[in-house]
């Protein structure tokens, strides 16, 4: 393998240099060629830099020639539409030769010429109000200051024409610098493309001879690893063969039985044992699976001490081979007994799993030395396999038996917590039951107390009276709502399309006294979907989440609760909104239990199981239920229910 490996390793780094060294040599070419066009580029701003500053002096100079010209021909005709030219010039005078300072900002020379120039037209510019003013009250003017004005302009032209001049003579220099870096760029370009190239011929064509030769030696070794792969498919094949037939037994001694079947037919061995250690024995106990070899033994446990023979002899961790029995210089009674019958050659292979010994594979022949090294290699495979197929099939039986005690402790516990519910249902229905008699007596009495004695009884005796008759109407709700709950966990439900405007409409009508009380606002969002569900059950529980919804407000606002349904995915949710005080988010699951209150009776009466009705209901309707609130600003119940499918 090692001698195989090291060709392949030179062609894969020798195909990697081959394409390296080219692309590298491409990328360093571009990269120069990169930096010299940058530079190139750099230049030729420069030289168009310099035409936008020699097309902005030209600018201004011109402007500065129509403010002339403009005031002159007012200052000789007089005529007041001469002065249009000038007065439109001036005012683009200044933003154009800010703009031109600007462009020479790079240039201090031209700079301060630009300043001298801007001081020379002001000096020019503050003799125009008195010109004009003069020529408008046909006032003479001075020959004194015309000559100055004149003089000025003159300086301010020379002043461009110099400006001007310099800057073309630093186009010309850019430009034959632009020239000169263009030469030089295609110079070296071609210069180093021919030296790059050179030396990437030559490389091409080492790494060509090279690898031309190193496939040569690839297609030797290409050729002696096909003669490998030729012999090693025979004999995956006839291990498939096998693992197929492991594969479709089932127990461990049908596995035993195809594996040594399948052997019998790749070799012209006819005989082979499979011996086992009994997992669960505590004795030193084999279990003896063979086949053609000592049938009065096969399948039988026997103890270890009668196959040591086949155990003690020096072995590897991988298999033990015996090439000629005869030659060993102590034979036990057993290996006697094999060469009595004529076989010579003796192979063992290890069942191993997970480094665990769990038995061994064995194998005799009549030849001497009968198993080569690719005859060890296949029994060696053919062994692995059976020990996890052993493994696998020992797991399965455990896991078998396990489930099936499994099923009947859930069997039992099952029968018994069914039984300790139908008790605990049955218990609470009694007592509901049992407890309406005593509160009718005890309101009865109550109230004839009141009626009869009620002159005679101060007003504390009475208040007590009417706390009494109030805790047995609170007491009675709370014994209607046990009853509630029981008689949903009892009631026997089949679910069929149910509409929910139907339900929400009898859910309203039940509370419609205690609705109108609290002045609730309802709402609803029709047409509201059919479900899956069970009339009465979803009554009750849109009854208590319409209780729930009128009751937990403040008493200085008024209930209004908003209802709406949404589809999601064979499922309908309805939602019940409300603007009351809202729950925090420690308690939105802890009020879904009975007798669950988060107030106190006198500022919120109820029995602490409306919500746990709710629950209770939509689970027997294999449906879910909850709650989205924040505190102080109202909350949003929902139940989730299965939808009608179309």
């Amino acid at each position: 393998m090692s001698s195989t490996l090291t060709p392949q390793l030179s062609f894969r780094r020798r195909l990697i240099r081959t394409i390296a060294l080219p692309v590298s040599l491409m990328l360093f070419l571009a990269g120069v060629s990169i930096w010299q066009i940058s530079r190139l580029l750099f230049v030729m701003r420069w030289v168009e830099h310099t035409d936008q500053v020699i097309a902005q002096a030209n600018r201004v100079e011109r402007l500065f020639s129509e403010v002339e010209s403009g005031l002159r021909g007012y200052l000789l005709t007089g005529e007041a539409e001469l002065l249009e030219p000038y007065k439109q010039a001036e005012v683009l005078v200044e933003p154009s030769f800010k703009n031109l300072v600007d462009l020479v900002s790079d240039n201090p020379s031209q700079g301060q010429r630009l300043i001298q120039v801007e001081t020379q037209y002001q000096q020019w510019s503050s003799y125009i109000p008195s010109l004009i003013a003069g020529k408008q009250n046909n006032v003479a003017l001075p020959s004194a200051v015309l000559k100055k004005r004149n003089q000025v302009m003159v300086a301010i032209r020379q002043e461009m024409s110099q400006f001007i001049q310099t800057e073309e003579q630093l186009r010309t220099t850019r430009s034959a610098m632009v020239q000169r870096t263009t030469q030089t760029v295609v110079g070296s370009s071609l210069v180093l493309a021919g030296v790059l190239g050179a030396i990437l011929a030559y490389f091409i064509w080492r790494q060509i001879y090279s690898v031309s030769r190193l496939y040569e030696d690839a297609l030797k070794v290409a050729h002696e690893q096909t003669q490998s792969v030729q012999r090693s498919a025979e004999r995956l094949k006839i291990l498939h063969e096998i693992d197929q037939a492991i594969l479709a037994a089932q127990s461990v001694e049908l596995l035993a039985h195809e594996t040594l079947s399948k052997l019998k037919g790749i070799s012209a061995y006819k005989e082979g044992a499979v011996i086992l250690l009994k997992p669960s024995s505590d004795l030193n106990e084999t279990q003896v699976l063979a086949e053609d070899v000592d049938q009065e033994l096969a399948g039988m446990i026997v103890l270890m001490t009668e196959q040591e023979a086949l155990n003690s002899l020096e072995c590897s961790d991988s298999l033990c081979y015996v090439q000629d029995i005869s030659t060993l210089p102590h034979r036990s009674s057993a290996l006697e007994a094999l060469l009595a019958k004529g076989y010579h050659s003796l192979l063992t292979v290890p069942l191993r799993v997970e480094g665990n010994s769990i038995g061994d594979l064995h194998w005799f022949a009549s030849p001497v030395d009968a198993f080569d090294a690719q005859k060890q290699e296949v029994f060696r495979e053919v062994a692995a396999q059976l020990a996890i197929a052993i493994q696998q099939s020992r797991l399965r039986s455990q896991l078998q038996q396990y489930a099936a005690e499994l099923e009947q402790r859930v069997a039992e516990r099952t029968m018994r917590l069914q039984a300790a519910n139908d008790e605990l249902e049955a218990f609470s229905y009694t007592v509901a039951h049992d407890l309406r008699a005593p509160l009718r007596g005890v309101e009865g009495y109550a109230s004839a107390l009141i009626e009869d004695y009620g002159a005679q009884l101060d007003e504390v005796a009475q208040d007590y009276i009417h706390q009494v008759i109030a805790s047995i109407h609170r007491m009675n709700n709370l014994v209607q709502d046990l009853l509630a709950y029981s008689h949903l966990s009892r009631e026997e439900i089949e679910l069929v399309p149910v509409s929910l405007t139907h339900v929400l409409a009898e859910a309203q009508t039940q509370l419609e006294s205690a609705l109108k009380e609290r002045q609730a606002e309802i709402t609803v969002a029709e047409p509201l979907p059919k479900v899956m569900g069970h009339h009465s059950t979803l009554v009750q529980v849109v009854v208590n989440l319409l209780s729930n919804a009128a009751k937990f407000t403040t008493m200085a606002s008024k209930p209004q609760i908003y209802i709406w349904a949404e589809a999601k995915q064979h499922q309908v949710r309805l939602w019940v909104e409300d603007n009351g005080i809202g729950i925090e988010p420690q308690y939105q699951q802890q009020i879904f239990g009975v007798f669950e209150r988060l107030h106190a009776r006198d500022a919120y009466p109820g029995t602490g199981i409306g919500l746990a009705i709710v629950r209770k209901g939509v689970e027997r309707l294999s449906g879910r239920s909850g709650v989205e609130s924040t505190f102080g600003k109202g909350s949003r119940f929902w139940v989730e229910l299965q939808g009608v499918k179309p």
